[in-house]
Formats: structure tokens, sequence, C-alpha cells
């Protein structure tokens, strides 16, 4: 008996389940109380660390060890990362769907993505130079992975479907919460951001820790498996086929997460290069920015995921997301005043509040088949590290080229597009 066709368990969700087209079906694992309390944590688990470290802390120290170039050396650091992110993100799904311990399928990867990434940002704190930087910034790619593929693999597990746009939601607003904790307190570190750092290099293991001791998984050690063979690293790349609604949910991620990263990334260089403020004074505009964004974030993450449910809806909430965004984009553009920076982060914050409080709800419905839900879902998450490779490229050519004032432009139509890719889906409302 394999884990998706498990009998329910006692605090199961009754009759209400998800079905996929073989008939298969998943169920929660335990109380929702325990479930929002674990999920609460995810985001604070990831993003204060990466998103502190990529908005602020990197940039900060490029400034320091190349100041000359480093737009280039930070769009060269992202691109890597991601690319390091993209390959091992299938990867992981792939072999999170064959483990078979005592903790499950799931929490074993949850807990060693923890230790990575606590282990990544103490190399990015000792680093002394480029070389050492990139090997810090990929280790902590490849943890964040593997904690991040083995949770959102755990909803579609143990999440009963009229429960996940509450999880989705609770997700959501814990990574906008932690998105701005992280801006908030990397800023404080803008001159010593090897100490940022190690301040929060113990926050993914710790984190990682309290996930799974709120949200234990039953032993699965006796469950059959897909087996491991030579072509199981090479079939984990192979994309569903006839699965439209699928690569709509993806492409229109991508270019969302691509918008959002043309802006958060170089956010410290926006305001020392385009803005002309001292580093001291774009810490402060950082810490400013941080907390509009945490808490429109927060209104709308707590909002989005319960009205979704209620109204079961998906798509309409993206929309209006999606909206959000491209005008946040465009007040730096018309403005170039630090001000419009923090116009940005308040109407993006409320916006990617209310996406990615959603957003997995939706993805979880367009999945192709029971058994790969890990696989595939690292797929999906490949919009987010490709968007990752594909901001850093654009507007180091676009910066290059023409100046920062372009890349507004660009970042609010990909959010507009992003919207319009998710109107085909036809499995989700």
């Amino acid at each position: 008996m394999s884990l998706v066709d498990a009998p329910p368990a006692a605090n199961s969700w009754g009759p209400d389940e998800q079905t996929f087209a073989d008939g298969a079906t998943t169920r929660g694992r335990v109380g929702l109380g325990r479930i929002v309390a674990g999920y609460s944590l995810v985001g604070l688990t990831w993003a204060i660390t990466f998103l502190g470290s990529l908005a602020v802390l990197v940039p900060a120290k490029l400034a320091v060890i190349d100041p000359e170039n480093k737009t280039a050396d930070l769009s060269a650091l992202v691109l890597f990362g991601a690319v390091i992110s993209l390959l091992s993100n299938v990867l992981f799904g792939a072999l999170s769907d064959r483990t078979r311990t005592r903790l499950g399928a799931r929490n074993p990867w949850l807990l060693a993505g923890g230790a990575i990434a606590s282990l990544g940002m103490v190399i990015l704190g000792i680093a002394p130079g480029i070389a050492v930087l990139a090997i810090g910034w990929a280790v902590l790619n490849v943890g964040q992975t593997a904690f991040l593929s083995s949770v959102l693999a755990a909803v579609a597990d143990r999440v009963a479907p009229r429960r996940q746009g509450l999880v989705s939601g609770v997700m959501g607003t814990s990574t906008t919460i932690a998105q701005s904790l992280g801006a908030i307190i990397a800023a404080q570190f803008v001159l010593t951001p090897d100490i940022g750092f190690w301040a929060l290099a113990p926050i993914p293991v710790v984190g990682a820790v309290a996930i799974v001791l709120l949200i234990p998984d039953d032993s699965n050690v006796g469950a059959p498996r897909l087996p491991i063979t030579a072509t199981t690293f090479t079939t984990v790349f192979a994309f569903p086929r006839n699965a439209p609604d699928f690569y709509w949910a993806l492409f229109g991620r991508l270019l969302i997460v691509v918008s959002f990263f043309m802006i958060l990334s170089y956010q410290f260089f926006i305001l020392i290069d385009y803005m002309k403020l001292a580093p001291t004074s774009a810490s402060s505009t950082i810490s400013t920015a941080g907390l509009f964004s945490l808490v429109a974030g927060v209104v709308a993450g707590l909002l989005a995921g319960p009205v979704s449910d209620r109204l079961n809806r998906r798509k309409v909430p993206l929309y209006v997301a999606s909206v959000l965004l491209a005008i946040g984009a465009l007040a730096p553009f018309l403005i170039p005043e630090p001000g419009s920076l923090v116009f940005f982060s308040a109407t993006s914050g409320f916006g990617l509040g209310i996406y990615w409080a959603v957003d997995a709800a939706l993805v979880l419905r367009v999945l192709p088949n029971p058994l790969t839900v890990a696989k595939d879902l690292g797929l999906l998450a490949m919009a987010n590290t490709g968007g990752q490779v594909i901001a850093p490229i654009v507007v180091a050519v676009v910066v290059a080229a023409a100046g920062y004032r372009p890349v507004f432009l660009i970042a609010a139509a990909c959010a507009v597009v992003g919207a319009i890719l998710v109107v085909p889906i036809r499995s989700v409302r």
C-alpha cells in the first residue's frame, strides 16, 4: 500500500478529498491546529535568511569586496545559485518520493535542507572573496531547495483539498512576514554583512526541527516505492504530457517571480546608484520599506487564503495580485525617489501576500499524477529558480545598456503577462 492509498487517519477530513485522474486520493495526517502552527513557520524558516541575504547582505558584501563590478557580480552570483537550485530541485523531489524512513518521506529532507542552509550562511559570513561567496551561496540554495521541495510535497500528501487554501494562506503570510523581517534585520548589518550572515545562520536548522516536531509524519518504511535505477535522474526531468494547466501555472508563476526579483534583488543598488543614497540611508529606507511590506503582506495573506477557500476561486485573487505588483513596479520608474521604493514594497507586499496565499493551492490542483507529487512540484518550482535565473540576466543587460529605469517597465510587463497566463487554466476556477 502506498502513501497515497493509505487508509485515512482518525483525524482525516472525511469525504473531502482530492481525486486525481487514476482515482488516488490524499488526506490530512494531523489535526488542523498543528498543521497551521507548523506551516506558519515555513516562510520564517527559509525566507528570513534567503531573502534577507539576497536583498541586503550579499549586495552589501559585494559593495565591499568588488565595488566597481558589484552589479555584474550580483547578477552572476544569483544566476549561479539559481542554476544550482534548478538542477537540485527536481532531484530532491524524486529522492523524496522514493524515501522510506521512520520519519516518513518528506521530513528527512526537510531536516537536511535546514542544516545545509545554515551551513551556507556560515560560509557566506567567512567568505574573503567572490569564489568562497559563490560556494556559500550555492550551499544555501541547495539547502533551501531540499527544504522547500519537501514542504510543498507534504502539503499534497497530508492536507485535505478544502484546507489547502488555508494552509497555502498560512505559508504565504509566513513568507511575506519573513521577507519583510529579513530585509529589516539584514538592513541593520549593511555595514557589517558578515555578522548579519552569522546572526541569521541558526534560523533554517532550528525552524526545520520545529516544523518536524509540530507536524510529525508516520513511518513509511514498509511502503512500496518506485525503484532507483540508472534512469532515475534522467526521468525526473521529464515533463508531464497532456497537462496544459500544469504549464500555464508554471509559466504564469515564472513571470511573477521574474517581475519581483528584478527589483528585490537589486533594491540596495537601486537606492545607492539610481536614487543616489548613501549606504546608511539605503539601509534606513530598506527597513522602512520592509515594515510597509510586512503590514500589507500580513493583511493580504490572512484574508486571501480563507476568502479563496470560501468562494472556491483561485484565479481572480491571482489577477489582483499581479496587477498590484505591476502598479508597484511602475512607481520607481515614474518617481525615482526613496518613497517610490517604499510604495513598491507596500503594493507588492499586499499583492504577493495574496499571490503566495493562493498560488500553492492552485498548483496542487494542476498536478497530473499523485505518485510523482514531489517530482512534479519540483518541476513547478523550476519557475521560482528559473525566474531567479532570468531576472539577473535581464537586469544586468538592461542596466548596462540603458540604466535602471527600463527595469521597472519590464518588471511591470512581466507581472501583467503572468496574470494573463493564468486565464486558460481550466481545472481551477
